[in-house]
């Protein structure tokens, strides 16, 4: 069995702290179980994922470190002015959505999210080599 790339890929695009994944070795299927505080946890689920191997935790919004990839787009950036809006954006309280209008008002945002995609590829294949499940892009 090989896991797709893209299928990682998507879940991590949607990663965040109500939620944590899973990918079932056997299968290559995905799964999504609740941390409790936005929806019920099915504990059906829960106790299937805690007593079988079958199941590895897929990367979450803490191990992505999405703003790592903001900062290193705009390093990435030739043209200093652009560069130094980008960083600038990144400082102080919403960062993110800071740094997402920048990305509009300079016109540069799909630049940034084919960006993205390629670093959660990474991630992704990272991910799938460390923990040695067989993968195609």
């Amino acid at each position: 069995m090989q896991v797709q790339i893209k299928n990682i890929v998507d879940c991590l695009e949607m990663a965040n702290d109500d939620r944590e994944q899973f990918l079932n070795i056997e299968t290559g299927g995905i799964v999504s179980l609740s941390n409790g505080f936005s929806a019920e946890v099915d504990e059906v689920l829960a106790g299937e994922i805690e007593n079988s191997d079958h199941y590895v935790r897929l990367p979450n919004q803490y191990d992505i470190h999405e703003w790592q990839i903001m900062e290193s787009f705009s390093l990435e950036i030739p043209l200093k002015s652009i560069r130094e809006q980008l960083l600038d954006s990144l400082h102080g309280q919403k960062a993110f959505r800071r740094f997402k209008e920048t990305l509009n008002r300079l016109g540069i945002a799909e630049d940034y999210y084919d960006y993205r995609t390629r670093a959660f590829c990474t991630i992704a294949e990272d991910w799938c080599k460390e923990n040695k499940i067989p993968y195609k892009k």
